[in-house]
């Protein structure tokens, strides 16, 4: 249970353990007693989200101690022990992460004003792939733990929106086009967004004898 007080990225996090209940939540059915949550975090000074549990072993996204964010993990039964999975970036801020194919992670970053998607072991945290993607945003990445594949979508310069299908069945990822938004009578593959490193510059487009600038 995320109990939170503000719009600020902070939440208390309580539990309960089912196996505890002989009757289950039917056995609190017109009752008026509480169920027995334990207080797993009690302060709000940082923001927990949960990604996956094994049993009593649960991993969390946080800012604690670390304003990019990071995943750790902690076992319910000695809950003062918490270890870091995927330690905080120096740069680059962790926006999402999410459980898939078992034991893999897909953990989105921002990284110089563009999304990375990268598939980690959920075990051990390490990078296992990063993702071919072009210069752009990842809006939502929808995955379960029980299936060997993910979607995410994705817009950039060049698209108002395609919807990815990646499959992580076989040793490499395939990442196909599931749907995709058209504009009639643009061809998206006759450009190319690149990026340059300035101040001024985030990125630019050649298509033929033509050069756009996009400036931020």
């Amino acid at each position: 249970m995320s109990i939170g007080e503000s719009c600020d990225p902070v939440n208390k996090l309580y539990y309960c353990d089912m196996t505890s209940l002989s009757g289950g939540l039917e056995s609190f059915r017109g009752s008026s007693s509480f169920l027995p949550f334990i207080k797993l975090v009690d302060t709000f000074d940082a923001q927990y989200s949960v990604i996956s549990n094994d049993e009593t072993l649960f991993t969390f996204l946080t800012n604690k101690d670390a304003p990019k964010y990071k995943l750790v993990r902690v076992d319910l039964k000695e809950p003062n022990s918490w270890t870091d999975v995927v330690e905080e970036h120096e740069k680059d801020v962790l926006a999402s992460a999410c459980a898939v194919n078992g034991n893999h992670l897909v953990a989105c970053y921002m990284s110089d004003v563009k999304h990375i998607l990268q598939i980690r072991d959920l075990k051990s945290g390490s990078l296992l792939h990063q993702l071919p993607l072009d210069i752009g945003s990842v809006s939502d990445v929808s995955a379960r733990r029980k299936d060997n594949t993910f979607f995410f979508s994705f817009t950039s310069f060049l698209t108002p929106g395609v919807i990815y299908k990646c499959d992580l069945a076989n040793e490499s990822p395939e990442v196909k086009v599931f749907r995709e938004v058209t504009v009639p009578g643009f061809d998206r593959e006759a450009f190319q967004a690149i990026q340059v490193t300035h101040s001024l510059v985030a990125s630019s487009c050649f298509f033929h004898n033509y050069f756009l600038l996009c400036i931020c």
